[in-house]
């Protein structure tokens, strides 16, 4: 299940980065056709209208999948630092379990050694 979430998040993140490349390619091409074939017959001002609508869908896409991908590794640092709490918390309490059991065994172990030594002194009937 974790390994299908972060195949998923990596295709998202690559789809992230392929959307980017698109954009760029997309803007060399329309800034050569503009420049090598239609620089002369279309006014500046129309050149620089379609660069503006180009650049500005381009920054609302990237803003969207940009915001869609923080969201989820913000989600992600919250759900690792949930997960790192909880096992702090466990951590903690199984120390907490062994050292408290830690002198009953000890206290135990004395008082079988007790009962050893005092086996051994006392002398055995022939």
């Amino acid at each position: 299940m974790a390994q299908l979430q972060m195949r998923r998040r990596a295709n998202r993140v690559t789809y992230f980065v392929t959307v980017q490349t698109i954009a760029l390619l997309g803007w060399i091409i329309v800034q050569s056709i503009f420049s090598l074939t239609l620089g002369n017959q279309i006014p500046f001002a129309l050149t620089i209208i379609v660069e503006g609508v180009w650049w500005a869908a381009t920054l609302v896409i990237m803003f969207f999948l940009f915001r869609r991908e923080y969201d989820g590794f913000a989600q992600a640092v919250i759900d690792l630092e949930d997960a790192n709490r909880k096992l702090r918390e466990r951590t903690t309490n199984m120390l907490m379990e062994l050292s408290k059991q830690e002198p009953q065994a000890q206290s135990e172990g004395t008082s079988k050694q007790e009962s050893q030594a005092e086996a051994e002194e006392t002398p055995q009937a022939e």
